[in-house]
């Protein structure tokens, strides 16, 4: 953090048997997207949703790579089956996002039987959050 070089971690909640998208692969990818709030202004957005928060976001690297969360994980049969299960996760650092600019990031998971384009239910497979690095 003292870097202006943030890193988060995406994890996935735990669903009791659920199969990881059909024993496909799955991962976690991550983009700067403007709320909808903003692009009810008037302001033309270009067809997959992503503006100027995209440039602001800058680069990013994830671990492990490419965001790839492995099928050991799945399916998950609950606390008494599983007694030290561990949810899957990704690590973004973000190398060089935009100082004192305020950019709206969202992170998906994207597998064959996860709906992250639901908009009766935003968050499924999805989170979104702020990100700001104040540089003096």
């Amino acid at each position: 953090y003292s870097t202006g070089q943030p890193c988060v971690f995406i994890k996935m909640n735990r669903v009791i048997n659920f199969y990881a998208g059909a024993n496909q692969s799955m991962n976690v990818t991550c983009a700067g997207k403007r709320p909808q709030h903003y692009r009810d202004k008037g302001k033309p957005i270009p067809k997959d949703g992503r503006d100027e928060d995209a440039e602001n976001l800058g680069h990013f690297v994830m671990f492990p790579a490419n965001g790839n969360i492995d099928l050991m994980y799945f399916p998950y049969y609950g606390k008494k089956f599983h007694v030290n299960y561990t949810q899957p996760l990704v690590a973004v650092k973000f190398l060089n996002v935009t100082s004192n600019v305020e950019v709206n990031v969202e992170c998906r998971i994207n597998a064959a039987n996860i709906a992250t384009d639901d908009e009766r239910d935003k968050f499924a497979g999805r989170v979104a959050f702020k990100l700001r690095i104040n540089k003096t």
